[in-house]
């Protein structure tokens, strides 16, 4: 475990964005973009690539897989950006917790 050498305040605050970054459903958001219909209803109701591929969208599926991988990079790079390594571990485990359980579909989701 890192030494806590970010401001509270700050660690707080990359937690919580990397949690939002992380409850992104990128599969229902490209479901929608390509009119796929909702991505629950379809194959084994996942909400990941697999079963966006499961719709025959290639290109959607590519896209879900690269941005739901992305969504903790992006997280612990912006933390990384603003803080210590510590808020960087924070960013990274609240964005995974934030796939498993996004507020946005109340908090029933990705399988992390």
């Amino acid at each position: 475990m890192p030494e806590l050498i970010t401001p509270q305040p700050l660690l707080i605050a990359c937690g919580a964005l990397g949690y939002l970054f992380g409850s992104v459903p990128f599969g229902i958001v490209f479901a929608r973009i390509f009119g796929l219909g909702d991505l629950r209803q379809i194959g084994s109701g996942n909400i990941g690539a697999t079963n966006v591929l499961r719709t025959g969208r290639k290109l959607a599926a590519f896209l879900t897989l690269v941005f739901d991988a992305g969504k903790a990079g992006f997280a612990v790079l912006s933390a990384r950006a603003f803080a210590g390594e510590d808020a960087v571990q924070l960013a990274g485990l609240a964005a995974f917790f934030g796939h498993c359980f996004p507020i946005w579909l109340k908090f029933q989701g990705g399988k992390g």
